[in-house]
C-alpha cells in the first residue's frame, strides 16, 4: 500500500498497537506536523491527530458516519458537536472531512469535541 492510499475519512487499524482510528487531513501548509511517509490518524479515545507511518496502518474501510441533528446535539448549544455542519444536503458530519480545521480554529457556541469513533461520539 502507498501513502496515497490513505485519503481521509477511512477507519485505519494501527497494526503495531492495535489502535482503531480515522485519517484526516494534515494541518495546512507550514503548520503541517507529518513526516513525509506518515498519515494523521484520530485515534478513539483522543481528539488529536497523530502523525503515523502509513506503512503501520491497516485500511479496514471508510467511516460512514452519519450526522444526526438530535444525536449531535443541533440547538442545545455548548453541547453540540462541532463538527456538525448543515449543507444542501441536510446534516453532515465533518470530523474527519474537509472542514475539519477550519472548525477546530472557529469560534462557535458549540463546544463538544469527541473522543470516541461514530456512533459512541453522539449524544445518546
Amino acid at each position: 500500500m502507498l501513502e496515497t492510499d490513505f485519503r481521509p475519512q477511512l477507519v485505519v487499524r494501527n497494526k503495531e498497537t492495535g489502535s482503531i482510528g480515522v485519517t484526516c487531513r494534515d494541518l495546512p501548509g507550514p503548520f503541517s506536523r507529518n513526516g513525509p511517509d506518515e498519515v494523521s490518524v484520530v485515534y478513539d479515545g483522543t481528539t488529536v491527530a497523530s502523525g503515523t507511518d502509513y506503512r503501520a496502518l491497516e485500511i479496514m474501510g471508510p467511516e460512514n458516519a452519519v450526522a444526526d441533528l438530535n444525536k449531535c446535539g443541533a440547538g442545545k448549544g455548548e453541547e453540540a458537536c462541532i463538527f456538525l455542519v448543515v449543507g444542501l444536503d441536510g446534516a453532515e458530519c465533518q470530523r474527519f472531512g474537509n472542514l475539519r480545521w477550519d472548525l477546530i480554529f472557529r469560534t462557535m457556541n458549540a463546544k463538544r469535541h469527541p473522543e470516541k469513533l461514530f456512533p459512541k461520539c453522539q449524544l445518546p
